[in-house]
């Protein structure tokens, strides 16, 4: 059995009535895109903040991480934001894959 054989009658019509297409693998694949293309959005907002915040984009700031060029840069709040702002950067690049890969 494949996964679409397992999707309910009525969310297999909801997905279809929602997306416009005819076939419940290419409705849950538009709508797997979807959300998606809204999670980038989400994630690119999130990394605007950070570059916002610090002047610099994530590899910028990574190098002067590295160079011990960053002020307070074993404080609580810095260190936090390198390690999310890095989380972000990762999730977007899958993000990035994965779309391509839904082409």
């Amino acid at each position: 059995m494949s996964d679409v054989d397992s999707v309910s009658g009525d969310t297999a019509k909801l997905l279809k009535d929602v997306t416009g297409e005819s076939r419940v693998d290419s409705a849950v694949r538009s709508t797997v895109r979807d959300a998606m293309i809204y999670r980038l959005g989400k994630v690119e907002d999130q990394i605007e903040g950070f570059e916002e915040k610090y002047g610099m984009s994530f590899e910028e700031f990574e190098d002067e991480w590295e160079d011990n060029n960053i002020d307070d840069k074993h404080s609580h709040e810095v260190e936090k934001d390198f390690w999310e702002w890095e989380g972000l950067v990762s999730r977007k690049k899958v993000i990035e894959d994965a779309l391509e890969d839904l082409e």
